[in-house]
């Protein structure tokens, strides 16, 4: 499924204006949240190139005040979020290899939706679309969704874990509550990932999929 998401999300990308280009690496940080399935993505794929070694310069970043699904669900709820811990810009990611990513094809989802209308300098801060913003953080909220039930938390924390189980430093993934968006891209977001839910996973579209990982977390709480 995360595989099917990552495919869906390149086909979007395609259509993006962006100033990104490659060795434009500013804002590859090791500020990167993201899920454990997607850090096992990522060990697999150095271990594919022999090179585990890399983690050893991963250092454990600090822990998210919220996953993207529980922000969804407070803010549905009309909670108040928990208040972000000031974590600062961060430093370069340890997979850069002069200024490219060392696991390009296989690196998550917050970097690949990553973008920019504008070259970025060290520092600055990206100029995105709303729209798109809103379709990311949709995406985001769905990569969550794939991992129910396991973790989410900085790049180095959850590469570099030892036990599975453990989760110092670590939240856990949350169910997706609904999606949020602006109301004037509303209809757009349901039109625009009708394609993604309709896509065939294991005999079953991706939409079902998601709906029984639901319905089976809802059971076993």
């Amino acid at each position: 499924m995360l595989h099917s998401l990552y495919r869906f999300q390149a086909q979007m990308e395609a259509s993006r204006e962006v100033a990104c280009a490659p060795g434009c690496a500013a804002c590859c940080t090791d500020r990167v949240y993201l899920t454990g399935l997607e850090g096992d993505l990522l060990r697999r794929e150095l271990a594919r190139q022999g090179r585990l070694g890399l983690l050893a310069r991963l250092e454990p970043g600090p822990k998210p005040a919220y996953t993207c699904n529980q922000l969804a669900r407070l803010c549905i709820e009309g909670q108040e979020p928990p208040e972000e811990v000031a974590s600062g810009q961060g430093a370069a990611c340890a997979l850069l290899e002069d200024g490219r990513c060392g696991v390009y094809e296989a690196r998550p989802l917050a970097c690949r939706v990553m973008a920019s209308r504008v070259r970025c300098r060290e520092g600055g801060g990206a100029q995105g679309d709303p729209w798109w913003f809103t379709l990311d953080t949709a995406l985001m909220q769905i990569a969550e969704h794939i991992d129910l039930g396991g973790m989410y938390g900085s790049l180095g924390t959850v590469l570099r874990r030892e036990d599975p189980l453990k989760g110092e430093g670590l939240l856990s993934c949350e169910p997706l509550p609904g999606l949020v968006a602006p109301p004037e891209h509303q209809a757009r977001l349901q039109q625009t990932l009708g394609p993604l839910f309709a896509t065939p996973v294991d005999g079953r579209p991706l939409g079902q999929w998601l709906d029984l990982m639901r319905a089976e977390s809802g059971a076993k709480g």
